[in-house]
This record gives structure tokens, sequence and C-alpha cells, in this order.
């Protein structure tokens, strides 16, 4: 193989790799793509076929070997988001979309400045009216859990 043609096959290999990372984001193609362009560096260089192959292994393995653990506990000390779910329990809304009487029914909340999908705190009574001050009781899966409150927010 000309070194033009394995300076071409080494290049799409690692496009290749790289284009799998970015679909699985498994962490270990990269090394492989790190690996190929090394052995494209070594074509252009004037190595021969047999150390391009060596290169290309060297390269992935050593860096694989080296730097994946490391990365990977630095990436896992990355500090979690918390949702904001849990921190409007407790806090009044307005609704904005009436809450009708009955099982299942749904209404909508404003809680600053988010909507949430609504419910009574029981299935039984009256709807809340739009307007409504409500304190949130708590969150079911995307439905605040609400009742009616007598001040103000």
């Amino acid at each position: 193989m000309s070194d033009t043609a394995s300076l071409i096959v080494w290049l799409v290999g690692a496009l290749v790799l790289i284009a799998v990372e970015t679909t699985t984001l498994a962490f270990v193609a990269v090394y492989v793509a790190l690996g190929a362009l090394s052995a494209a560096i070594a074509t252009g260089a004037g190595a021969g076929f047999g150390g391009q192959v060596i290169v290309f292994v060297v390269v992935s393995v050593l860096s694989l070997v080296l730097t994946r653990r490391p990365l990977r506990n630095a990436l896992g000390r990355t500090p979690l988001v918390r949702s904001n779910v849990q921190t409007i329990v407790g806090r009044h809304a307005v609704v904005t979309v009436a809450v009708p009487a009955g099982p299942g029914s749904r209404g909508q909340i404003k809680v600053g400045t988010e909507f949430w999908s609504a419910k009574r705190e029981q299935d039984i009574g009256d709807a809340i009216p739009e307007g409504t001050t409500v304190e949130v009781l708590g969150v079911e899966g995307v439905t605040a859990v609400v009742r009616p409150v007598d001040h103000p927010v």
C-alpha cells in the first residue's frame, strides 16, 4: 500500500472512531482514534506499515491505560446538579389553569417562574379556580400535589 493510501486509511479510521465515540460515549474509541492519528503521523514521517501498526497499538494501549481511569475518576467527582423537584415542596403557588374536581383531574400552577401540572391533595372536593393560592404538598412524577391556602403568596 502506498504512503498516501495508508495516510488516508489511518485518517478515515480516526474520523470514524471519533464519530463512534460521539454516539456511544463509551470513552474507549477516542483512544483508538488517537492511535490512528499517531499512525497517520508516523506514515507522514516515512514509517513502513509495520512501524505504523506498532505506533497505532502502542499509542492506543498506553493512552488508554495511563489516562482512562484518572479521567473517569475526575469526571466522577463532578458535583451532581440537584433537580428542583423537591425544592417546590412547601412553597406557595398560584393556579394558572383551574384544577377540576374529581379523580385524575389536572390543572396547572406557577411556582416562582416555573409552570407545573397540578392535582388536588385528595380526589374529593371542589375545583380549585384560577388565581387561587395553593401550597405544594409533594410531587408525584411530574405533577405537583396541592391544596388551597387562605393567605396570598
